[in-house]
């Protein structure tokens, strides 16, 4: 019988993309807030805020922290539209590319 349930629990588990590392310096600094806010080892660039288990109350930290380190300003509806590292550091370095000018 616990066999038979061990598998039926396999069968259930996600499918977690596999670990993509971090590639550009906005990518590795947002990766490690993530990771900080997450108590996560590591945290991929494709890995998904919500899959990972990110809710609203981690999200309005880690959005203070992005301020902070990137001294701009994104909403954290930011999430909906670039649900991963890679997605979001691309809309962050795309508003720091306009603040410059």
């Amino acid at each position: 019988m616990v066999e038979l349930t061990m598998i039926v629990l396999r069968q259930q588990l996600p499918l977690l993309p596999a670990y993509v590392a971090p590639r550009t310096p906005t990518e590795q600094k947002l990766a490690e807030i993530w990771r900080q806010a997450l108590g996560m080892d590591h945290v991929g660039i494709t890995d998904r805020y919500e899959d990972l288990g990110g809710n609203s109350l981690l999200a309005a930290g880690i959005f203070s922290e992005i301020e902070k380190s990137f001294a701009i300003k994104i909403p954290m509806a930011a999430l909906v539209d670039a649900p991963t590292v890679e997605h979001l550091a691309q809309k962050i370095d795309q508003l720091i590319q306009r603040s410059r000018g």
